[in-house]
């Protein structure tokens, strides 16, 4: 038995003529795919960091407003908490103040012109505090006075020169810049 070759025709490949028409016609096919997609998918990915980009303006301005809100409520609760604070600290430390500024001020007199009296106006509920501390310090050069009635203050006065300390200005000041707070924004 001989085999006999059986030639396919169908089975060989195109005639080139052929072969290019399909490849061109293939190639406009995907170009022309390619451009259709690319825009609608440029067109989609606009679209989508459009209403992103919306979106991300909306939840910012909604959270600045919680933040306004948040802040001012925060001003609102903690001003009299503050101003409470004050109130029942600043007694307590003005007198430690007023001490140290006292004998810092009375010791730069000692020093520079020694032998100068020193006379201390101040209430008269000042006056025991204000001589332990000045005996602590041991300046004993000093002479306490009783001041005009209804004044707050502590004058100092040696030879012609004089220091007045308003010891209430510091407190009403930390009350302004606690007011001042609170009523920002």
């Amino acid at each position: 038995m001989n085999p006999i070759a059986l030639r396919l025709e169908s089975f060989t490949s195109p005639p080139p003529a052929a072969q290019a028409a399909i490849t061109i016609a293939e190639e406009e096919a995907f170009q022309n795919g390619y451009e259709k997609g690319f825009a609608e998918g440029r067109e989609l990915s606009l679209d989508a960091l459009t209403s992103a980009l919306t979106t991300l303006h909306r939840d910012l301005l909604t959270a600045h407003k919680r933040e306004s809100e948040l802040r001012r409520d925060l001003q609102t609760a903690l001003t009299p908490v503050l101003q409470a604070i004050v109130d029942l600290l600043a007694p307590r430390s003005e007198q430690e103040r007023l001490c140290h500024a006292l004998t810092a001020e009375i010791g730069q007199i000692i020093k520079h012109t020694p032998g100068q009296i020193i006379t201390i106006r101040c209430p008269e509920d000042l006056q025991p505090d204000l001589a332990d501390c000045l005996e602590r310090a041991g300046i004993l050069d000093a002479r306490i006075e009783a001041a005009d009635t209804g004044q707050s203050i502590v004058e100092l006065t040696a030879a012609q020169g004089q220091i007045i300390f308003d010891p209430a200005s510091a407190i009403a000041g930390l009350k302004s810049i606690i007011n001042d707070i609170g009523a920002r924004d």
